[in-house]
């Protein structure tokens, strides 16, 4: 400013791309605003900031100011909006950006190739995504891991796994990042033995040293498949020096889904002693007392968050219905159509309990707040504003920045028998396609 550059719109594009990688997207915004007229770099790297702060709707928006503004996106925007389309689930969205995409003649573009197959997967499109990948004149080690990632989000380990052999096959060697794909379908897949099997490979036939998040990932399928001993283990003696959250995340995560309490809070205690300002090792604990029924520990354990003021993560979900992106929080009263979304609730309510639903929580050992939380959860709610606003049969696709939790899977598992839809919710773990009262994930990740 000093020098007079802050007009530069070179400078202040730079300018943006610090703060937003800073963590600062309010100050990325003022130095956007004071400029008289931005050009492509400016809206990219605004665009790109929010979508690396998880502001997916907003990138949408600035997306279209850009267009009325006249300036044309380029490779870098393209790639930016993709990855916004995929972190809301906005299929439609994503396709209008192909379609733009095909007729600037940017489809041959490898890393836009890529993007495409990642935002097609993520979005619930896995046959997309597949489409996509053998639309591609060149592939390389990238599109296939994205093809083998995607595979593993979608609880697809076989059709992983052939991706995996044929990429091999075309004599593309594999990286740690095509491994982290192979191991995480092994995870969500709970397949104990073809995940150590790839393990070993890493190094013996493709000379690639694990890192600590292959460690853990092994941890996660050691884990999930009630080796909790010998996942303990493993930890323990891992060839890393320092602590290891994620790990013991991985670990505790693996407690509350075989209900193991005392482990649960050795682990509970180790995360803690490691970062004792993150709220995820207390919902995962108190996720454990709430499954076995321990509801008194379960309010010891939120009374401990509460004291040392961690607030958890808000839940937050996306739909996308005719164009437009609408977003729900827990227990949510803003949107203009709430009243005709929880008079669709509580009827698909009382419907589920005719089938012989009950909740897993006792609501009655939770105070009110507690219980209207739980009654009203964001995934819910989009569900049910999408029965409400799309016609009968159509997919109803739903982004989760949180985790399912178990009641709300079971819930939707029913709902999508009750409409006879199916219902695709992308949560930060997993996809999840129900069908039929039936998900992709076999309940092992709820």
């Amino acid at each position: 400013m000093e020098s007079g550059l802050d007009s530069n719109v070179y400078v202040s594009s730079a300018l943006i791309n610090m703060y937003a990688k800073c963590g600062t997207l309010d100050n990325a915004y003022v130095v956007f605003e004071k400029l008289s007229k931005g050009n492509v770099v400016s809206w990219s790297a605004l665009i790109q900031g929010c979508v690396e702060h998880s502001h997916g709707k907003a990138a949408l928006q600035l997306f279209r100011h850009m267009e009325e503004e006249c300036v044309e996106p380029n490779e870098v925007t393209y790639i930016s909006m993709l990855k916004a389309c995929s972190s809301i689930t906005a299929l439609e969205q994503g396709k209008h950006m192909h379609a733009q995409i095909i007729q600037k003649g940017l489809e041959s573009n490898l890393s836009i190739g890529n993007a495409l197959i990642d935002m097609y997967s993520k979005c619930g499109s896995i046959c997309d995504a597949h489409t996509m990948f053998h639309r591609m004149f060149n592939v390389d080690v990238i599109s296939w891991s994205s093809l083998i990632g995607g595979y593993a989000k979608h609880n697809n380990y076989h059709s992983a796994l052939g991706a995996f052999l044929c990429m091999q096959e075309m004599n593309i060697e594999p990286n740690g990042i095509t491994y982290l794909s192979v191991l995480s379908a092994c995870s969500h897949a709970v397949l104990f033995a073809e995940g150590c099997y790839h393990f070993k490979c890493m190094a013996e036939t493709h000379s690639i040293w694990p890192t600590l998040e292959h460690y853990n990932a092994l941890v996660d399928i050691i884990g999930r498949s009630g080796r909790l001993d010998a996942a303990e283990d493993l930890i323990e003696t891992l060839p890393f020096g320092g602590p290891n959250y994620a790990g013991w995340t991985s670990l505790l995560d693996s407690c509350r889904l075989h209900g193991e309490v005392s482990r649960g809070k050795e682990c509970f205690d180790r995360i803690v002693s490691i970062e004792d300002r993150d709220a995820l090792g207390y919902v995962l604990m108190s996720s454990i007392y709430a499954k076995v029924g321990l509801w008194d520990d379960f309010r010891k354990i939120e009374d401990l968050r509460k004291c040392a003021n961690l607030v958890k993560k808000p839940a937050k979900a996306y739909i996308e219905v005719d164009s437009s992106i609408h977003e729900f929080i827990v227990d949510d009263n803003s949107h203009p159509q709430i009243h005709e979304v929880y008079m669709k609730l509580s009827s698909l309510d009382l419907r589920m309990r005719e089938l012989g639903y009950i909740p897993q929580q006792r609501l009655d050992s939770f105070p009110v707040k507690e219980v209207a939380a739980f009654c009203g959860h964001s995934e819910k709610l989009a569900i049910a504003f999408g029965l409400i606003s799309t016609p009968e049969g159509t997919t109803v696709r739903v982004a989760k920045n949180l985790r399912v939790c178990t009641d709300c899977h079971n819930s939707v598992k029913l709902i999508s028998k009750i409409e006879r839809r199916e219902i695709i919710i992308a949560d930060a773990y997993q996809i999840h396609h129900f069908r039929e009262g039936d998900c992709c994930c076999k309940d092992e990740y709820a």
